[in-house]
């Protein structure tokens, strides 16, 4: 059950709150503006999984308050456990690039940017996926302090040799590392992604 927890990240989600800190059912469905009986039926899941434990149990009129925290705060699971199609999700990233999606499809619909997907080459040669026809002129549009902050691009075609890739790698890293603890209002769903390509 455990491994099934943690490769459906619709469900593994839950677990966060317990992995910060002891919390109660209480706290983590006002986190996530759950019904108290459905985070507890969660909470109950993940307990018989063994992905939480009680540490502390609060005395009062009627039932006491527990308190649950997370078994690990890292949990590795090996792969012959997962079920194929949650493990087929995972690795096509199927979930993230709907929430992606969903997310990019609400933020543009809320605001006047009209959403298009352009292909073009730009002036070094690469054929580019932007949003944006005035991509290739320069600043996209979409960068605008009008526009909602969203950002899909894609390119099969950089050129670099070893050191350059392992640069823009560890910068890519940094970046993500320099806004990731900044615990703002809004939730956002990013994707980084870096590799040789297999076509020559």
């Amino acid at each position: 059950m455990a491994a099934r927890i943690l490769a459906d990240p619709d469900v593994a989600i839950f677990l966060k709150p317990f992995m910060r800190e002891p919390t109660t059912v209480k706290v983590a469905a006002e986190e996530f503006k759950l019904p108290l009986q459905t985070m507890h039926y969660r909470v109950l899941q993940m307990l018989q999984a063994g992905l939480l434990q009680v540490v502390k149990v609060e005395a009062r009129q009627g039932r006491a308050i527990k308190h649950y925290r997370a078994t690990a705060t890292a949990f590795q699971i090996p792969l012959d456990l997962i079920p194929h199609s949650l493990l087929e999700n995972l690795t096509e990233h199927v979930s993230w690039k709907s929430r992606l999606e969903r997310g990019l499809q609400k933020a543009l619909g809320e605001s006047n940017y009209k959403s298009q997907m352009v292909v073009y080459l730009d002036e070094d040669g690469l054929l580019i996926w932007g949003s944006s026809q005035d991509d290739y002129k320069g600043v996209p549009q979409i960068l605008g302090p009008g526009y909602p902050a969203v950002l899909n691009l894609w390119t099969g075609g950089l050129r670099l040799d070893r050191a350059d890739a392992k640069a823009l790698q560890r910068e890519l890293w940094e970046l993500y590392e320099r806004y990731a603890h900044r615990g703002g209002a809004e939730k956002f769903v990013m994707h980084l992604g870096l590799a040789p390509t297999p076509d020559p």
